[in-house]
């Protein structure tokens, strides 16, 4: 047995990684600042102008942040009485490399806009998105999760 019975939910399915998780909620960042802009009235649209000067580019991170939000609420909803959905979730690790990957070339289009001028938010994104989609694809507890099916051995 690869994995403690406190690692699958109640319908056999292997929970997903808190890593993972955390890799969701940082592809869908810009929907993480939208809430908090959201929920702070008076600041918020000064939150959007320091965090997103150029607004076509925050509601393009909001498109590439959709999948994310997506897919965390598609794997609570897995049982074995939605097969279709089960099949969905077994495309996942392909769906978030992509997204990440798209992500990725975002920054480095970024970097190159600002002719290659160091930025500690371009180089802390890049690295973290880089070590996502490395854990996101070699991942062997990733990989399983999204399984297609319930696993239990």
């Amino acid at each position: 047995m690869r994995y403690s019975l406190e690692q699958y939910d109640k319908h056999g399915f292997l929970k997903a990684p808190l890593w993972l998780w955390l890799g969701w909620l940082f592809l869908a960042k810009a929907w993480v600042i939208f809430i908090l802009a959201g929920a702070s009235r008076e600041n918020g649209a000064q939150i959007l102008d320091i965090l997103y000067p150029d607004h076509q580019l925050f509601y393009f991170d909001l498109f590439m942040g959709l999948p994310s939000l997506m897919l965390m609420w598609a794997i609570g909803l897995r049982s074995p009485d939605r097969p279709w959905l089960n099949k969905a979730i077994g495309i996942t690790r392909l769906l978030t490399l992509a997204i990440a990957a798209g992500q990725f070339t975002q920054t480095i289009y970024h970097v190159y806009l600002e002719h290659g001028a160091f930025r500690w938010s371009n180089a802390v994104t890049l690295i973290i998105l880089l070590w996502f989609m490395l854990y996101t694809y070699k991942s062997r507890h990733v990989r399983d999760c999204l399984a297609n099916k319930p696993t239990n051995s």
